[in-house]
């Protein structure tokens, strides 16, 4: 076999090898869309014997909306993030309270980008059936009063000028996205203490 032929088969190999990395790569969930798993016990019927024995199986817990906040203390960016769930979810939920806590938390941590995540609080919300997640997020500032919002945009793939308005009071000081993130009603309200410009990604004083 010639250098040539060799060359041709060594290329064809590499790109094979890629695109199997390519598909098993698009395979894998992200922390967006991978729900929660949960343990849920169940009653299951032995004829023979006339008894019943409980079981535990998986169950994914998936938001039907999804509501995002984020406030600026100086460097210190509060978020807040408020997941509503159906009945039959939020009573797995409850049965499962500090796992599901912990669920949450771990989940942000692995979507959010370039930024420390720290001071969690998790309420339930029987009444709404949701969970409102809070926390502090500290590495987006760049400059005195000017953010780098890619710690959440880049992990929605979102853009500032292409997604979000500032038609929510009070105007001018507040950049708004209402729409659907993989396939879940999601509005997130990004609020400033000033009067704002921005591109496609940063924030700074108008």
């Amino acid at each position: 076999m010639n250098l040539s032929k060799i060359f041709i088969l060594i290329v064809i190999l590499v790109a094979i090898g890629a695109a199997a990395l390519l598909i098993n790569y698009t395979k894998q969930p992200s922390p967006l869309t991978q729900p929660i798993k949960l343990p849920v016990k169940e009653e299951i019927s032995v004829p023979e014997e006339g008894e019943k024995l409980e079981a535990v199986k998986m169950v994914e817990i998936e938001k039907i909306k999804d509501e995002i906040k984020t406030e600026i203390e100086e460097e210190i960016i509060e978020y807040q993030e408020e997941s509503f769930y159906s009945a039959d979810d939020f009573s797995v939920i409850l049965e499962n309270k500090e796992e599901f806590k912990a669920r949450l938390i771990e989940r942000l941590k692995g979507m959010v980008i370039g930024v420390k995540v720290s001071n969690f609080e998790i309420n339930l919300n029987q009444s709404k059936k949701s969970a409102i997640l809070k926390c502090e997020i500290k590495g987006a500032m760049y400059a005195t009063n000017q953010y780098n919002m890619h710690f959440l945009l880049g992990a929605y793939h979102l853009d500032l000028w292409d997604d979000f308005k500032s038609y929510q009071p009070p105007y001018g000081k507040n950049l708004t996205y209402e729409g659907k993130i993989d396939g879940v009603p999601t509005k997130i309200i990004f609020e400033f203490p000033y009067e704002l410009s921005h591109c496609h990604e940063h924030v700074w004083p108008k």
